[in-house]
């Protein structure tokens, strides 16, 4: 069986390694930083292209470089709070699309519970808002 690169716990530090990125960005690139980022020999392209969030994420981080692709020299200290802006930007706005969908998510699951026949909502939301269980992991 194929070692799993991008779990739950590194998803986010490989869409932080994109929300960070400058110049020209590739997936031959991103690849290779990745792979260091997370301590392995290498990750192929393929690997990464198999993951729709890292695939969305990547397109839109090269479209927003495309867009912003002005080459100016300026103060050190000011250069790195643009950069620090730009990466917090970046990761807004990923963040604020990825809150968007799950909410339509959710209106459509809503309204699907809502349409099925001998449905309690009540029952329903009790159900739904129950804690989750404990996990001994010893």
């Amino acid at each position: 069986m194929p070692k799993k690169i991008i779990t739950v716990k590194t998803l986010p530090l490989a869409l932080h390694e994109l929300d960070k990125w400058t110049g020209k960005l590739t997936w031959n690139s991103f690849s290779e930083r990745l792979a260091k980022v997370l301590g392995e020999e290498n990750i192929s392209r393929h690997t990464l292209l198999s993951y729709p969030v890292l695939v969305e994420a990547f397109n839109e981080r090269k479209q927003s470089l495309k867009d912003s692709s002005k080459d100016e020299k300026k103060d050190i200290t000011l250069e790195f709070a643009k950069q620090q802006i730009a990466i917090l930007e970046a990761k807004v706005e990923r963040l604020e699309k990825q809150n968007e969908k799950l909410l339509e998510q959710f209106v459509r699951w809503q309204h699907n519970a809502y349409m099925m026949p001998n449905v309690d909502m009540k029952l329903l939301n009790r159900q739904l808002d129950k804690p989750l269980p404990e996990v001994d992991r010893r």
